[in-house]
């Protein structure tokens, strides 16, 4: 008798305690994350990209409370590592920070990727950079006109650097749309990294060079800004815009892409099956942002720090995704 009742007594303790669980919120009963996060970096060492990525991991873990560590897989215009990421576990254990604009957009276009948009939940985009005309500051031509009508009297001739399938890319070839010239009256050269290609602009392997202004400062005694992509000319930069020098000229404006959009995004998948969760990185990543002390810290290395979230970071990107088909087959 003793035996049944403590027994009864146990089964109803276990009972109570199930309903108990059952009845608390999800965000209570979860304690995830509970081991390390990967962040991809699907562009080489060394660039904005980079450098961003493993600053934002060193603040992120202390705020979630794991490890995170950043591995780089590069190739093909972020395409390796985008797939890499695509095949990695969907339950938290990895995000992808890189320029996840126009990077994605430009694989999904170009690369016959097995992944679309949709399979990508943007989180923010912490920072989008201007592009920069810049030349090897030994060559003669102190103009973009002036470089332009080399091109034009030896085309071949001139090396241009940039990173497959970036706004650089494409910013180049409307350069050259933009003086009547076609995509080959330049040598384009690609490379994995915005470091990689600023390296060989400083060191004369390239002519010129068409990447972030911001993450370019570092190169800035060894070239010379010719133009900046943007609306507005830039304070650390002594160059006009591009359609400045377009329309001085007597050619007609073009609507150059904005530069890469630095920024975190999780699997699709992740966000449907763990809302809680997504906004767990989500509000970590805002708060990371929001510190005085670590933006001052982003600034003295030329790197935003804009919080956009999800819905606004979600909209640039898919705009501009339908911007980058007209160069689907150019680039």
């Amino acid at each position: 008798m003793f035996l049944r009742k403590m027994k009864s007594w146990a089964s109803g303790l276990f009972l109570g305690g199930a309903l108990l669980l059952a009845g608390m919120p999800a965000q209570a009963a979860d304690n995830w994350p509970n081991k390390q996060i990967t962040f991809v970096i699907a562009l080489g060492p060394g660039g904005s990209a980079d450098r961003t990525a493993r600053l934002v991991a060193q603040r992120m873990q202390d705020e979630l409370g794991v490890p995170i560590r950043a591995i780089n897989q590069q190739g093909g215009g972020g395409h390796v590592g985008h797939t890499y990421f695509m095949n990695m576990p969907k339950d938290g254990s990895f995000f992808l920070f890189t320029s996840i604009h126009p990077y994605i957009s430009s694989a999904i276009l170009n690369k016959n990727a097995n992944y679309k948009l949709d399979d990508f939940a943007f989180i923010n985009g912490q920072w989008t950079d201007t592009d920069l005309f810049a030349l090897n500051a030994k060559l003669p031509f102190q103009t973009l006109d002036e470089f332009m009508d080399a091109v034009k009297k030896e085309p071949g001739k001139y090396r241009v650097s940039v990173v497959p399938g970036s706004t650089g890319h494409i910013n180049t070839i409307l350069l050259l749309e933009a003086y009547g010239l076609p995509a080959d009256a330049v040598n384009i050269v690609t490379y994995e990294s915005g470091g990689a290609a600023r390296t060989a602009a400083a060191g004369g392997q390239v002519d010129m060079t068409v990447l972030a202004a911001d993450g370019s400062i570092s190169i800035k005694e060894f070239i010379r800004p010719l133009a900046v992509a943007s609306d507005e000319r830039l304070e650390d930069w002594d160059a006009p815009t591009l359609n400045e020098v377009l329309t001085a000229r007597g050619l007609d404006a073009v609507t150059p892409l904005v530069g890469s959009m630095r920024g975190l995004a999780a699997h699709a998948e992740f966000k449907q099956k763990h809302p809680e969760r997504f906004e767990k990185v989500a509000q970590a990543y805002q708060k990371v942002l929001s510190d005085e002390g670590f933006k001052a810290q982003l600034k003295e290395q030329r790197i935003g720090s804009d919080w956009l979230g999800p819905d606004k970071t979600t909209e640039i990107i898919e705009s501009n995704y339908q911007i980058l088909e007209r160069f689907k087959d150019q680039i």
